[in-house]
């Protein structure tokens, strides 16, 4: 409030009689530099510049006044601003009836609107959002109420924000009820999460796949996979889970991870039951018993693949 009053008493007459009730703030914002995303607290960093330009006389009253444009302006979804620059760069410049000021920031950002569904394959949407400042006297009848307007001219996104894992899709630069929001886009580099996430767990499940086809005479062979089957899958899952808050919905992989979890353990209950039936069996019809243990375990196997072919397809529609 104090800054408010400041800039009231300071403002000269005939800029204060010439202003309009509600002040536009054409905002530009020019994103440099994003990294050090963290998944798990969906924050990232961003480096860029930040352009205000103001009519001419209100610009040069705060000016004279000793406020900074940019402290009329908030960025919502900054986090721990005290660890964050924001530094003007050079002084006020002409724009036509405009006077602008360009500054220079970086900071830790949050976005609560990154859904995991489609993890690790989903797009991922970074926003930088600012709005008016509330300690500025900005209530709708105030005539030094000032409105943030999206500037396209001088608003860009560098080829050097692409992050590690991730590539910029589509950026866009808009105005909201409250303000104006730039928007980053990200998708996946395909092969970086295949490799990192993905062909570890197909490895794994091609292993258990393919233990059905041991011959069912090799009864501890075959009963000694599923265990260590399932504990991989347990650190596999506990790893990739340690990357992510917590969800209140299933992602693409928890979703490969659950299923796989059920194939092991239809396989290994399967083959405790073949080694039962064997062993009760012994004698004459044991070769044809074993034969309808493969016919089994080949429905098994194909059910298990189609059960995968599916949930690939749920992931495309999950993208």
């Amino acid at each position: 409030m104090a800054l408010a009053c400041a800039l009231l008493l300071a403002l000269p007459q005939a800029a204060h009689a010439s202003q309009p009730e509600v002040v536009p703030l054409l905002v530009s914002v020019d994103v440099d530099n994003v990294h050090g995303f963290s998944p798990r607290d969906k924050t990232y960093m961003v480096e860029g510049t930040l352009r205000l330009a103001a009519p001419a006389l209100v610009m040069a009253g705060w000016l004279d006044a000793g406020v900074d444009p940019v402290r009329l302006v908030r960025l919502q979804n900054m986090v721990q601003p005290w660890d964050s620059l924001i530094e003007p760069i050079g002084g006020p410049l002409r724009q036509g009836p405009s006077l602008a000021r360009t500054y220079r920031f970086n900071g830790n950002f949050y976005s609560d609107e990154i859904d995991f569904r489609g993890y690790p394959f989903g797009a991922l949407p970074l926003r930088l959002n600012l709005a008016p400042e509330p300690s500025f006297p900005g209530a709708s009848k105030d005539p030094a109420a000032i409105r943030l307007l999206a500037e396209q001219n001088g608003s860009g996104v560098s080829r050097r924000s692409n992050m590690n894992g991730y590539r910029l899709a589509s950026w866009s630069f808009h105005n909201t009820a409250g303000g104006v929001e730039m928007e980053l886009v990200y998708e996946p580099i395909g092969w970086a999460a295949l490799v990192k996430w993905l062909l570890p767990l197909a490895i794994t499940m091609v292993v258990m796949l393919l233990t059905p086809n041991l011959r069912a005479g090799f009864r501890s062979e075959r009963l000694a996979i599923p265990p260590m089957i399932l504990l991989t899958l347990v650190f596999m899952q506990q790893a990739y889970r340690d990357t992510l808050p917590s969800l209140p919905y299933l992602t693409v992989l928890d979703g490969l991870s659950a299923f796989s979890y059920l194939v092991t353990l239809v396989f290994f209950c399967e083959f405790i039951w073949c080694a039962n039936r064997l062993d009760r069996g012994a004698g004459s019809d044991s070769v044809q018993l074993e034969r309808r243990v493969e016919r089994l375990e080949l429905l098994l196997q194909l059910a298990s693949l189609g059960g995968y072919a599916v949930l690939l397809v749920w992931a495309g529609v999950q993208r």
